[in-house]
């Protein structure tokens, strides 16, 4: 092999090496564990959901350890295991606002080692189903208002295809999402186990996993 062939072989060599040391790059890298994805929910006419929640036949699932397992709540709280439980409250439809059902899931803490002490309310997630997208959006601009004129600031947060605003409430920080004919607010205590600077991630991360949940199915 002559001085000029070997050269080009050696630059070769050079170029796919570079390119191989960029390939295990890329298949090294990815999402990180805990937190999921953002989700895009799809939009109008597209292609159901490929994990659908179970069916029902109503807007909104009635069993809150649907939308958040109690027994993996502590996992996403810094809690001790079983140290969470759920109830459910499903409130009168409200004809006047275009709100069909309304389901309050009080997530509260049993008490023990680690744990804030028994019966204080740790999480509160409030689900609500409306006639339409629009009837859903305007309660949500409602409510906005309500917290505008007590001083809070809303706090739009990117949430895919969905609309979420964070709102820092002394009283307890909350994260309101709307998609189609669904709101959802999560709200949790104050330091009851998560730091108010803390909060916003931790109520991000509870709506990704609630979220396609409540998504509405076909048909309700």
């Amino acid at each position: 092999m002559g001085p000029g062939a070997t050269r080009r072989y050696r630059a070769r060599c050079a170029l796919l090496l570079g390119a191989l040391a960029v390939l295990l790059g890329a298949c090294s890298s990815g999402l990180p564990s805990g937190t999921p994805p953002i989700p895009e929910f799809p939009g109008p006419g597209a292609a159901p959901l490929t994990s659908a929640p179970p069916p029902r036949n109503s807007i909104l699932p009635t069993d809150c350890d649907q939308v958040l397992p109690s027994d993996q709540l502590p996992n996403y709280l810094g809690l001790p295991l079983g140290s969470v439980r759920v109830t459910a409250l499903r409130d009168v439809p409200s004809p006047q606002v275009g709100r069909l059902e309304r389901v309050t899931c009080n997530y509260n803490s049993l008490g023990g080692p680690g744990a804030p002490p028994s019966n204080t309310l740790v999480l509160k997630v409030l689900t609500s189903g409306y006639t339409d997208p629009q009837a859903a959006s305007a309660q949500s601009r409602v409510n906005r208002d309500a917290q505008a004129s007590s001083g809070v600031p809303a706090q739009p947060v990117p949430f895919g295809a969905a609309e979420a605003v964070y709102y820092p409430d002394p009283d307890g920080p909350v994260l309101v999402v709307v998609y189609g004919r669904v709101t959802a607010s999560f709200t949790l205590t104050p330091d009851r186990p998560v730091p108010v600077d803390q909060a916003q991630p931790v109520l991000v991360d509870l709506a990704l996993r609630a979220l396609p949940v409540l998504v509405p199915q076909t048909g309700s």
